[in-house]
């Protein structure tokens, strides 16, 4: 491959090398210099209807600008952890019990998922509480629901899932179900795409995220997550040492509904439309 050709990862997502990053960001950074030069030279009449043409330029600069950026950190965490192979389970013998915990937990990476909770649930209570004197109470109060709603539903897709590690299981919490492994038949984690693959002794298999489903709203078939399976599984690993076994006396993984989490789902949903109706018939009799 000549030094000059385009690079791909195995998923066909472009390799963003230093030259690459540095070529477009400087597009980027001259298109912004090109737009505060027009900025600063505009005439009053241009000021006053607010176009001197810097707007493009100030777009295409900033956006080329974040690109580069983001695709030069994404493609370097993918080439660090691409032939990076996970830590494997110890032998049951062979691991130390420095803490003695009774259990230990550790949430699936849901960074995005605090992201869209901050945009979405953060917005609407902001929108409320900004325009609380000045729209109808009903409409602030739809707000402040559909606000507690985005932030049930952000929750459910991020945080809401979990790893326990007790004396005898490893809880794989998702969403709304909890898989129960119990630690003798831990095997040993491989990588499978975006998802953890966990063998067990017994010759079944379990699938399980690292990260938050929100990210393949963008479009998952490009995207890389060795360094967060890494870290999660680490993890994984360590808290059989801070959890000390008991002895067994399940031999088959068991899958059940997380109840609560599944009320809350419920709530995300129904409330708002609840809330939609009671406003509705409220304004019909208001009239």
């Amino acid at each position: 491959m000549g030094r000059r050709s385009v690079e791909w990862h195995d998923n066909g997502a472009l390799v963003w090398t230093w030259r690459l990053t540095l070529i477009v960001s400087g597009v980027g950074l001259a298109l912004l210099g090109v737009a505060v030069v027009l900025w600063a030279t505009r005439t009053p009449a241009e000021a006053a209807r607010g176009d001197a043409g810097y707007g493009l330029p100030a777009t295409f600069g900033a956006v080329a600008l974040i690109v580069a950026v983001a695709g030069r950190i994404s493609s370097a965490s993918a080439l660090r952890y691409r032939n990076a192979s996970l830590p494997p389970v110890p032998a049951p013998s062979a691991v130390v019990h420095h803490v003695e915990a009774r259990s230990c937990s550790v949430h699936r990476r849901s960074g995005i998922a605090y992201l869209m909770m901050a945009i979405t649930g953060g917005g609407l209570v902001l929108a409320a509480l900004v325009n609380w004197d000045t729209q109808p109470r009903l409409g602030s109060l739809l707000e402040l629901v559909l606000a507690a709603a985005c932030a049930a539903g952000c929750y459910l897709a991020g945080p809401a899932a979990r790893f326990v590690m007790t004396p005898r299981h490893l809880h794989i919490d998702t969403a709304l179900h909890r898989i129960s492994v119990p630690r003798h038949l831990l095997g040993q984690f491989s990588r499978r795409g975006v998802e953890v693959r966990l063998d067990l002794t017994n010759g079944d298999h379990v699938y399980f995220r690292v990260d938050s489903p929100l990210w393949d709203l963008r479009g998952g078939q490009y995207r890389t997550n060795g360094r967060c399976q890494v870290r999660t599984v680490e993890r994984i690993v360590a808290m059989l040492g801070e959890v000390p076994p008991a002895t067994h006396t399940d031999d088959a993984v068991v899958t059940t509904t997380r109840v609560g989490m599944i009320a809350l789902a419920v709530g995300a949903g129904i409330l708002p439309a609840a809330a939609i109706v009671l406003i509705a018939i409220t304004a019909r009799l208001g009239h």
